[in-house]
């Protein structure tokens, strides 16, 4: 039995969209990204300037020396992550609330020092909890006893993905869960896990009419740190 209690955090993304920016990399590097030092402490990473480039894909790439940030600033959108390392204890993994409460100070800080429109807001994580044979429990916990004997007997691998749309709050959003096997080094050994994907966006068909302020970002982004526990919670109950 697997319950919410057994997983890990295993990354963290938060994203604003930005539709209508077009970043100066001069301006940037000499203005903004002093102030983040003290999170992205590595040597930046700077794409040259190519005509032609999928606004999607980043001009300029920031990591921590730790290995656990990162940032990726293309004109399309700004991602923030935080990704769990072997150097990485269980002590200092950021809880949800920590880490999208120090991601929304710089996503702020981002939008404000660009004066930008943000037309969407997005946030991804992924947990994992060890088992020995997480194809098979994953059958049989979301298929019904009839389906276990044929076809989902001894499964090696097993995927089920859901979406809904609903309201969080005041923000209309889509939701997906992903719930797959994998395998993850933990304690120095490749362990197969069960591996949850939560993808929480507003909706892209309003993206070029909406304009979310820093307290919008500040609520979204404060509503998604419980939410994702309520649904993962939904999917892997406690045992009590």
């Amino acid at each position: 039995m697997i319950t919410v209690d057994n997983f890990r955090l295993a990354s963290c993304q938060a994203t604003l969209f930005t539709p209508d920016e077009e970043i100066s990399t001069p301006k940037l590097v000499g203005g903004l990204l002093p102030r983040w030092l003290p999170t992205f402490d590595a040597d930046p990473v700077l794409l040259p300037p190519a005509e032609g480039l999928p606004r999607e894909v980043p001009r300029i790439i920031l990591n921590s020396t730790s290995g656990s940030w990162r940032c990726e600033i293309a004109p399309a959108r700004l991602n923030l992550f935080w990704r769990g390392t072997k150097s990485v204890s269980p002590a200092v993994t950021p809880t949800l609330t920590e880490f999208f409460r120090d991601a929304t100070t710089l996503l702020n800080e981002y939008a404000d020092f660009l004066k930008t429109r943000v037309g969407r807001l997005a946030a991804v994580l992924s947990r994992y909890a060890s088992h020995p044979s997480p194809g098979l429990f994953l059958a049989g916990h979301f298929c019904q006893e009839r389906w276990m004997t044929t076809p989902f007997n001894r499964p090696e691998n097993f995927e089920l993905h859901a979406h809904k749309r609903f309201s969080m709050g005041e923000f209309h959003v889509n939701s997906w869960v992903r719930n797959k096997t994998g395998h993850a080094s933990i304690e120095s050994d490749v362990q197969p896990i069960v591996l949850v994907e939560q993808d929480i966006n507003t909706l892209q068909e309003e993206a070029d009419t909406r304009s979310f302020d820093g307290g919008d970002v500040v609520r979204f982004f404060s509503g998604v740190s419980s939410e994702f526990d309520v649904i993962l919670r939904l999917y892997y109950p406690s045992a009590s």
